[in-house]
């Protein structure tokens, strides 16, 4: 329903728009980094995954990553995140033909605990530290 809503809004030509930045942009996607209160309202992109049957409840990466931002962030930062997640696979589908394949919340997983890892490693080289991993 979203994909046929933005199609019929905007068509399927994208080139008005540079960048999926530029696309982000002009639906109201891009984080704001300012001190005013930003918009979480849900947009058309947002709809998935503010009302039921939600990813939420999926056993796919983008379901791993909603639940992990909706954590970090609360529920509308996090349903407007995953907007521009959304967004940015659609133009990148529409623009460059390229296609999602779904890898699965064990993906989504093991990338955080590498990142994860990463941080705190970097986080003891800067006080002078290393990290040993536990027998």
């Amino acid at each position: 329903m979203t994909i046929q809503t933005v199609v019929a809004e905007v068509g399927t030509d994208l080139r008005a728009w540079k960048t999926e930045a530029h696309w982000t942009s002009w639906l109201n996607l891009a984080p704001k980094r300012d001190i005013i209160p930003e918009n979480t309202t849900p947009t058309a992109w947002g709809m998935p995954f503010a009302s039921p049957p939600s990813p939420w409840y999926s056993v796919s990466y983008l379901g791993a990553r909603y639940r992990y931002l909706r954590a970090k962030l609360g529920g509308l930062k996090a349903v407007k995140a995953m907007a521009r997640v959304l967004a940015c696979l659609f133009y990148r589908l529409v623009t460059k033909g390229q296609l999602w394949i779904d890898q699965g919340a064990e993906e989504f997983e093991r990338r955080r605990q590498q990142r994860d890892l990463a941080s705190l490693q970097r986080r003891a080289r800067n006080l002078g530290m290393q990290l040993v991993p536990a027998a």
